[in-house]
Order: C-alpha cells, then sequence, then structure tokens
C-alpha cells in the first residue's frame, strides 16, 4: 500500500519542483554606461567566483580551479571578464612567480556584499514559515537523507565513461 504523506522523497522531488518555479528576484539593474550602452549583468560563474574569493582571499588560480571544478581556460575567462568589471585585482605570487594570485578589489568586495544581502533576503522571504528550531531540525534532516544517499550511491559500481559522439558531416544531419 503506498503513502504518499510518508514518501520522502516524492516530497523532496515536490519541494524541489516549487524551488525552481519560485526564482530569486532580479537584482536592481545596474546604471548604464556613458553613451546608452548597458552594463552587463553578472552571470552565475561570475558570482560563484566572486564569493569562492571572498571566503578565500589572496587565494590562486590553480585552486580556484579546484573549488569551482572549472578547467584552466574556463576559469582564465571568467576572470578576464571579472577583472574587466574592476572585481578583481590580479598579482604575481612573490615566492613562486609561476602562480597567479587572486582577490577583490573594494568595488568587488561591495558587489559580493551586495549580492549576499540579497541571498540571504531571499533566503528569509522563503523561509519564513518556519520557526528557527523548525529550520535547524529540516536542515539536519536534509544532511542526514543526503548523507544516506551518499553511502548508498558509494556502494555502485562507478558510472561508465560514454564516449563523446562524432560530429555530423558538414553537410548536417542525415535523415532517413
Amino acid at each position: 500500500m503506498n503513502h504518499p504523506e510518508n514518501d520522502v522523497i516524492l516530497a523532496s522531488l515536490k519541494l524541489f519542483r516549487a524551488m525552481r518555479r519560485c526564482p530569486p528576484p532580479p537584482m536592481d539593474p545596474p546604471p548604464a554606461e556613458p553613451f546608452g550602452r548597458p552594463e552587463r549583468p553578472c552571470a552565475p560563474a561570475v558570482g560563484r567566483l566572486l564569493a569562492c574569493i571572498d571566503e578565500s582571499p589572496n587565494v590562486s588560480s590553480r585552486d580556484l580551479c579546484e573549488l569551482l571544478d572549472l578547467r584552466p581556460s574556463s576559469l582564465s575567462e571568467i576572470l578576464n571578464r571579472a577583472e574587466s568589471e574592476g572585481w578583481i585585482l590580479r598579482s604575481v605570487d612573490e615566492e613562486d612567480r609561476r602562480i597567479q594570485r587572486v582577490e577583490l578589489s573594494p568595488k568587488g568586495k561591495a558587489f559580493v556584499d551586495e549580492m549576499e544581502a540579497a541571498r540571504r533576503q531571499d533566503l528569509d522571504r522563503k523561509s519564513a514559515c518556519f520557526t528557527e528550531q523548525e529550520k535547524a531540525q529540516f536542515c539536519a534532516l536534509c544532511d542526514k537523507l543526503r548523507v544516506h544517499l551518499e553511502s548508498l550511491a558509494s556502494d555502485l559500481p562507478p558510472r561508465p565513461v560514454r564516449r563523446p559522439r562524432p560530429p555530423f558531416p558538414p553537410e548536417g544531419r542525415i535523415r532517413c
């Protein structure tokens, strides 16, 4: 007999679906630059990068690759974008000149603080139905379920590596 009120996975999926339907409110639009060209909004990857640099000041670009799980070429592109906006400063390590250090500029720190305040406000709005004790209980239960699911996954054989598909011929896909 199926008891949907006790189906933890179904409840989790419904919660995930509801969370996707309730995105965070957009931040205030950035001011326009001279000559009417609007400033580019911050991409999610840049926001993650800035938050990571804020948590680990003067971090190396190699460590950023590991922390963000990015290839060096992808990180370089995001760093270039953040540097062009004036959010980060790059410098060469004094002891090992092969290492590049990254830190937030004052403009970047202000931007991260603004993003964090907006995130906190959105979190408070979405979890206002809980008391502080209920929030702690919910987080503990979610963590308990996560640990259990990870232990189940660790018993499984590794997923087979999928070969990349060959590129389509220049004429495009062959239609039957």
